[in-house]
C-alpha cells in the first residue's frame, strides 16, 4: 500500500528500502497505486531497473470488495497500468494484490478473468500508519518471530521504520537460514 505521501522525508525512506534490497540482493514486488505513480516516477522508474517487479495495487485504494461492476473494477487496474506504462515504458506484471486485503469471490473472479493473479500475505504487522511508526525494537520482534518458510511479507514503503532497519532485518533473516526469491519464484509453484 502507497498512502499519500509526505514530503522529502519519504524519498529518503524509499531509496534506503531499494538499497537494502540491492544490497541483498532481494527481488521484492511492490504494488502501486495511482497516486504513488503520480508522486513518485522516479522511485518506480528504479524499481523497474533494479529488477523489481511491480503490480497492480489499484488506481484509488478503494475496498474493493463492494465494487460488483466489472467496468468499474476494470478501470481501477486499467489506469494504474496504463500510468505504469506511460511512467516506465515496460508492462506492469500482472500481479494484484486487493486494498487492505479486502476482496470478494467476484473480485478474485474479475481479476482472474483480466489476465491477473491475486496474491496476498502470510506475515505483516502494523507499519502503514506514518504518525504512529512501530520502534525499532516492536518491528524486529514481529518480523523474526513471526518469519517461516516460504513467507509472503508485506512491508510498507511508506514506513519510516522500515526503511531504517530493512537492511539489518535482511542481513538477521538470512543469519536465521533464510533466503529471498520473488513472487515470480512463487508464482511457478501456483499455490
Amino acid at each position: 500500500d502507497q498512502p499519500r505521501s509526505r514530503g522529502l522525508g519519504d524519498v529518503y525512506k524509499r531509496q534506503a528500502i531499494l538499497d537494502a534490497l540491492k544490497k541483498h540482493d532481494a527481488p521484492a514486488t511492490f504494488f502501486v497505486v495511482g497516486h504513488f505513480l503520480e508522486s513518485a516516477p522516479e522511485m518506480v522508474k528504479r524499481m523497474v531497473e533494479d529488477g523489481h517487479t511491480v503490480g497492480n495495487h489499484t488506481y484509488h485504494h478503494y475496498d474493493m470488495s463492494k465494487i460488483s461492476d466489472p467496468a468499474v473494477f476494470r478501470k481501477e487496474m486499467d489506469d494504474v497500468r496504463t500510468l505504469f506504462r506511460e511512467t516506465t515504458g515496460t508492462e506492469m506484471a500482472m500481479y494484484y494484490r486487493p486494498p487492505q486485503g479486502k476482496y470478494s469471490e467476484t473480485n478474485l473472479q474479475m481479476a482472474k478473468d483480466l489476465g491477473y493473479s491475486t496474491f496476498f500475505w502470510s506475515l505483516a504487522y502494523v507499519d502503514w500508519n506514518v504518525d504512529a511508526q512501530p520502534s525499532h525494537e516492536e518491528a524486529f520482534s514481529k518480523l523474526t518471530g513471526r518469519i517461516h518458510p516460504g513467507a509472503v511479507v508485506l512491508l510498507h514503503n511508506t514506513s519510516k521504520t522500515n526503511g531504517e532497519i530493512l537492511d539489518e532485518l535482511l542481513t538477521k533473516w538470512e543469519e536465521m537460514g533464510y533466503h529471498f526469491a520473488s513472487l515470480d519464484d512463487l508464482s511457478l509453484i501456483h499455490i
